[in-house]
């Protein structure tokens, strides 16, 4: 392109070059002060929402001859016949999903009279039972049942047959 002579073409030529030396010096500022995006550290937006811990917890054991219509014990006692049927209440407090619960019965020598699980899902304060019962008569003597929640003890009972 031949450079304008004329003051008349040289103002008509600043006329169009002025905004294009302009808008190519915004673009360098702009590409300048740019970070490169290797620089930029990755941002995600975390949408999980956050699922709640399950806590179930064993808040008390009893035993007696019986249960009540809500699973709660009937005569409740630590003192048994050699023929009555036995029965553990474990009251949980506390939300879980298909958390194991257990009862081990033990004689006083160690020797495991019965071994009982579930799987429960309390949605709060809970009511779970376990029992034990011999078509012959119990040998005499102090018996303990053991409650495994999620593998773990969680208390005992003793109880006396007499």
């Amino acid at each position: 392109m031949k450079m304008p002579t004329s003051r008349t073409d040289r103002s008509r030529y600043a006329r169009y070059l002025r905004p294009a030396v302009l808008c190519a010096a915004a673009i360098l500022l702009v590409s300048a002060c740019k970070k490169k995006d290797a620089d930029v550290p990755a941002t995600t937006l975390d949408t999980t929402v956050p699922v709640p811990v399950a806590v179930v917890s064993v808040a008390e054991i009893d035993v007696g001859k019986g249960l009540n219509p809500d699973k709660t014990v009937k005569d409740e006692t630590d003192d048994f016949g050699v023929r009555d049927t036995i029965y553990a209440v474990v009251k949980t407090t506390g939300t879980g999903t298909a958390t194991p619960l257990a009862a081990k019965w033990t004689f006083q020598d160690g020797q495991v009279v019965n071994e009982s699980s579930q799987s429960i899902s309390p949605t709060g304060d809970a009511v779970h039972e376990f029992h034990i019962e011999k078509a012959t008569a119990w040998p005499k003597g102090t018996y303990k049942v053991e409650i495994i929640l999620n593998g773990a003890s969680a208390g005992t009972k003793e109880f006396e047959i007499k």
